[in-house]
């Protein structure tokens, strides 16, 4: 391959690394490879993830000197901010470790019931592989957060209510798919049950 041809693979590796890791935002991006999927914010993950962007942005500098077209470097420039950021978030900012809003599964349920991308039982199977991470996903995060401003804490009280009315639109929904149903539901009622511990726990 020659240059540029090698710097569109590099590229494309270091997207998708992020879409893995991310899954709800490939959801919003409309890639849906990952929809059973919630962002795994565990120590142990999120330090992982820091190695892995490290790595990809000392790869990243060996273009810094390369005579790449125009768009190629804006590509480069654009992919090195992305990277810079997710990494101040989990080496310094650490967003997860105050705003509780962050462990909000409601966004990640909701892409898979508002947009009409795909027939609704298999978006109803991701739903249901995306509750149940949800109790453990709740677990890590009482663990993590510390700090929280009061502001944030109110919100997320609210927001989490919200979340929980999504269960009850899933639950609607697989009234009329008995065979789903009795496959989603064992984990629709432990998300509701984990996500009611959370606000009291709020």
């Amino acid at each position: 391959m020659n240059e540029v041809e090698t710097f569109e693979a590099f590229g494309a590796a270091a997207v998708e690394e992020i879409l893995v890791r991310q899954p709800v935002m490939a959801s919003s991006l409309g890639d849906h490879r990952f929809d059973g999927r919630l962002d795994d914010l565990r120590p142990a993950a999120l330090d992982e993830e820091r190695k892995a962007i490290t790595a990809r942005l000392a790869e990243l500098h060996q273009w810094d000197d390369v005579e790449l077209p125009i768009g190629h470097r804006v590509d480069a420039e654009v992919l090195s901010v992305r990277l810079r950021d997710r990494l101040f978030d989990i080496e310094e900012g650490g967003e997860y470790t105050w705003n509780p809003l962050v462990a909000n599964p409601g966004t990640a349920l909701y892409l898979l019931l508002a947009r009409d991308y795909a027939p609704l039982p298999n978006r109803l199977r991701s739903a249901g592989s995306r509750l149940r991470e949800i109790p453990e996903q709740l677990l890590v995060a009482r663990a993590t957060l510390h700090d929280m401003p009061r502001v944030h804490v109110e919100t997320a009280i609210g927001q989490f209510g919200g979340t929980l009315g999504l269960l009850e639109d899933i639950a609607r929904e697989l009234a009329d798919l008995p065979d789903l149903r009795r496959h989603v539901e064992p984990a629709l009622d432990a998300a509701r049950s984990a996500l009611n511990d959370h606000v009291a726990w709020l």
